[in-house]
């Protein structure tokens, strides 16, 4: 088991000035493949010990991922992998939502065909990843797919703004990677987003993303749901 772990971290026997970036990228991965469950207090010293480089590309590390909303500073505890309410979840889809439907008419206006080109790419591995029943990277491509249409809407004020809410969005599909049905359920979602695109139907492509993050939001409304056995 020791010698897995250091094979997993072997990356970050790098020289110094990338040492930061390579502790921020493996952090952020194991929080967001649920290694570190929400509430995980990130101690600095464990985490030096674990990835191999000193305290301060470790602090930066958790300052970057802070900022990005993964991890949130409690008193009397520190800095620990942030938990989410299912209000939190709904406001930020809600936000995703509006971003995204003006991002799929930009990406139509554009009639870009890399952007189709790209797109098809993310599905195949989408479905791909589930042949495989690999749940976990069917979701790191369905993110990829909505990055991609606001990537070729060519705002780059809604990138910056999408960016942060993405980092929030794939910590909550962390901790729904034993659902198949709903994995099998978003790509045909997706599917149904790319045929507009490719029609040039803004309209069918708008619809398509407000059921997609219907859908989305109705299952965590439901999850809510059983948890408090209404």
């Amino acid at each position: 088991m020791a010698n897995q772990e250091n094979s997993k971290y072997d990356s970050l026997n790098q020289p110094a000035e990338n040492k930061q970036q390579l502790a921020y990228q493996q952090i952020k991965e194991d929080i967001l493949n649920n290694t570190y469950p929400e509430g995980t207090v990130m101690v600095e010293r464990k985490l030096c010990d674990i990835y191999h480089v000193s305290r301060s590309p470790i602090r930066n590390a958790l300052q970057q991922l802070t900022h990005e909303g993964l991890l949130s500073f409690v008193p009397g505890k520190g800095t620990v992998v942030a938990s989410f309410t299912t209000e939190d979840i709904l406001e930020v889809y809600d936000l995703i939502e509006l971003l995204q439907t003006y991002a799929v008419s930009a990406c139509i206006n554009k009639s870009n065909a890399l952007a189709v080109n790209a797109l098809e790419v993310a599905l195949e591995n989408m479905k791909k990843s589930l042949d495989n029943g690999d749940i976990y990277h069917c979701t790191r491509w369905d993110q990829k797919f909505h990055e991609l249409l606001v990537s070729y809407s060519g705002n780059k004020r809604l990138e910056t703004i999408y960016e942060q809410l993405d980092c929030q969005q794939m910590l909550f599909i962390s901790t729904i990677l034993d659902d198949m049905d709903r994995a099998q359920n978003s790509y045909k979602e997706h599917t149904a987003i790319l045929d507009a695109i490719k029609a040039k139907d803004s309209e069918a492509a708008h619809d398509c993303i407000c059921r997609h993050y219907y859908h989305i939001k109705q299952y965590y409304i439901n999850k809510l749901l059983s948890r408090i056995h209404i």
